[in-house]
């Protein structure tokens, strides 16, 4: 008994060092090249492309980030980030293998050499939406990838709902003056997408009127013949 209860405590032991081990972090990735624009106009600038987003960060006597995620079972979990840059005031910029990054209470935290300055990073996307914490001050900022949006009920949405929506050609940008959240989620569609989805759901609905439509003819078929039966062959029957 005491040496299954042993070999159980190596399993849980085993399974809990799995779950609350690091590896979300990968030196590589975090050190990959990336060309972020520095000349943002918001405390929080996100660009939506390819199935990841390039975020660049406003520090404001803040010298560190902190950056979480959805967890696999619920909650937050550290977040996953590559190419982590940090600009200095006067243009200088370094790289992760310069800056201190690292996970703390299930949070990624990337520690700037100063209290100002920019800091910059890269995440994934997944399944069309953005789990954004919120982890500098001020105005936030979300391009959309080319051709898509979030107003369509039910396919699309952002949160919080207090977000202005600028255009410019073929993209559009959510803005928000000063989220007073720890998360900024979006799940966006593709706006071609939407028409045929709009037109399926269309045809569907045509299909489905039609079958009701001859369904009650057959009814009141029935009901007519049965009402011009005989009562007394009727009870034969």
């Amino acid at each position: 008994m005491k040496r299954l209860l042993a070999v159980l405590a190596v399993v849980g032991l085993a399974i809990t060092a799995g779950c609350l081990g690091t590896g979300t972090l990968d030196d590589a990735a975090l050190n990959e090249p990336a060309n972020y624009d520095w000349n943002t106009t918001h405390d929080a600038t996100v660009t939506i492309d390819n199935g990841s987003y390039r975020a660049v960060l406003t520090l404001h006597n803040q010298q560190n980030v902190s950056l979480f995620g959805p967890g696999e079972f619920g909650g937050q979990s550290a977040l996953p980030v590559s190419a982590v840059q940090y600009r200095y005031p006067n243009g200088t910029v370094l790289n992760a293998s310069s800056l201190t990054v690292g996970e703390k209470d299930e949070r990624t935290v990337i520690e700037a050499p100063t209290t100002s300055g920019k800091m910059a990073y890269t995440g994934e996307i997944r399944s069309s939406s953005l789990y954004l914490s919120v982890a500098v001050n001020g105005s936030h900022a979300v391009t959309l990838p080319p051709g898509t949006d979030v107003r369509a009920p039910v396919v699309g949405q952002a949160t919080p709902r207090n977000y202005e929506m600028v255009s410019d050609t073929d993209r559009h940008t959510l803005v928000w003056e000063n989220p007073e959240t720890e998360v900024i989620s979006v799940d966006y569609y593709s706006e071609r997408n939407l028409y045929i989805f709009v037109g399926v759901l269309g045809i569907g609905t045509v299909i489905a009127g039609a079958g009701v439509l001859y369904f009650r003819r057959q009814l009141a078929e029935l009901a007519a013949r049965r009402g011009q039966m005989d009562p007394d062959e009727t009870l034969e029957r």
